[in-house]
């Protein structure tokens, strides 16, 4: 009797730990992101009010000079991790403690470097809006902002596939899809169910962090509907 009841309890208590581990990576992301937001905020007072940009390719052109992941480094330094206590990517070096494999093949293949991203909507080289009306027509700082707190600056790229190794997705190609294909194909960019890690769905949860440097665990639905409203693109009402 007394190991039926020692075994029930600790059958009760794995879950529960779990769900404490969870809680603290979540936890742990939230303040990386908030660290990476103060660095962003710093990188803005130097640059007048201008956001640092993209540039780790996934399968295409870029230039790694440009990635905040190194523009970012003299205003973070050491004292934060680009890599999540959300992240499980297989794709990590050994430079920092992993022995992952690339993503990709030959001249093409690439390692993870951060497991954050850029909102591409807010990159000089990488914006759809650039794409669609040339060099100068994004937004890339502070002043072509409405509202800081709705506009989504850093969020958690996908841990496998093409876009693993990246530093933004590219947002306007969820456009295209019907409703109820957008979360799956949205989770082939980005990891918009690391806090849960439910099958992607409209429910899914993550960690985003905004322009004004705030940060919030938020379901998919809550930053992205469709191409009309959402939290990506700053030319929207």
């Amino acid at each position: 009797m007394v190991i039926g009841i020692i075994s029930l309890l600790v059958g009760l208590a794995f879950p529960a730990l779990g769900l404490v581990q969870r809680y603290s990576q979540i936890a742990g992301d939230l303040s990386n992101l908030r660290g990476l937001s103060m660095a962003h905020a710093a990188y803005m007072n130097v640059f007048k009010d201008h956001f640092v940009d993209a540039g780790l390719p996934h399968g295409g052109s870029g230039n790694i000079k440009n990635s905040f992941v190194n523009t970012l480094r003299p205003y973070y330094g050491g004292a934060m991790s680009l890599k999540s206590p959300l992240d499980n990517s297989p794709h990590w070096s050994q430079d920092v403690g992993e022995s992952g494999t690339p993503v990709g093949s030959g001249a093409s293949a690439a390692y993870r470097q951060t497991s954050y991203g850029l909102n591409n909507y807010l990159s000089r080289n990488y914006s759809p809006l650039v794409a669609l009306g040339g060099a100068g027509s994004g937004v890339d700082s502070m002043n072509g902002i409405r509202d800081t707190s709705k506009i989504v600056c850093f969020l958690l790229m996908t841990e496998k596939g093409s876009f693993a190794a990246a530093d933004h997705p590219h947002i306007e190609e969820w456009c295209s899809l019907a409703e109820l294909e957008v979360p799956k194909f949205a989770a082939s960019q980005v990891a918009i169910n690391a806090a849960d890690r439910q099958t992607p769905s409209r429910p899914s949860k993550s960690n985003w962090s905004f322009l004004d440097g705030h940060v919030a665990t938020m379901e998919f639905d809550d930053v992205y509907q469709d191409c009309e409203h959402n939290q990506f693109d700053p030319s929207l009402p």
